[in-house]
């Protein structure tokens, strides 16, 4: 995996994405670097071509928003109502590489801010509880078909009685690789 971070203006870019994108409390619960950070280990994930896209994509939408309708400024500079209608001017854009660009922000942001602990424990998310109760209910219900299931696993084979899977596996491995007979 890359060791990719962001640079300072991808950074100044993130964090304003995410008071535009995420719900308010971002702030109020003091995750919006954390937000930004685990978008960047997701785009460090990425193929380095689509990591570079993404990052121009970002410094394009802070430079685009200098001829917005707002004044002067950069994306990251804008307050949250001209914030919002910047991004909407993207999300709703003049050509479709827009459009997927702030989809992909928004994609990106959304699932960053969803997985944190702090917001999962907010909207009362407890996967590993749910995945402890499942497994246990099923242990229970199938304890019968999963038995069945294990022995017929390791049980001779039936339709060549007398022959051991092990004397099978090893008697290929002295044949060396399988050739066409």
């Amino acid at each position: 995996m890359s060791k990719y971070q962001h640079s300072a203006a991808v950074r100044r870019v993130v964090h304003h994405l995410v008071g535009v994108l995420c719900p308010p409390d971002a702030a109020d619960l003091g995750i919006v670097d954390d937000v930004a950070n685990h978008m960047g280990e997701m785009m460090a994930a990425l193929p380095a071509i689509m990591r570079q896209g993404l990052v121009a994509g970002l410094l394009t939408y802070d430079v685009g928003a200098l001829a917005f309708q707002v004044g002067f400024a950069r994306a990251h500079q804008l307050n949250a109502t001209d914030g919002n209608r910047y991004f909407d001017s993207w999300l709703h854009g003049p050509t479709p590489l827009h459009k997927q660009l702030a989809k992909t922000f928004m994609q990106l942001l959304n699932l960053a801010y969803y997985e944190h602990p702090k917001v999962q424990a907010a909207i009362g998310y407890t996967p590993t509880e749910w995945i402890e109760k499942v497994t246990k209910k099923r242990l229970t219900v199938f304890k019968d078909a999963i038995a069945k299931r294990e022995t017929a696993l390791i049980a001779p084979d039936p339709l060549r009685p007398g022959v051991s899977i092990h004397s099978t596996t090893r008697a290929r491995a002295d044949k060396g690789p399988r050739s066409w007979r």
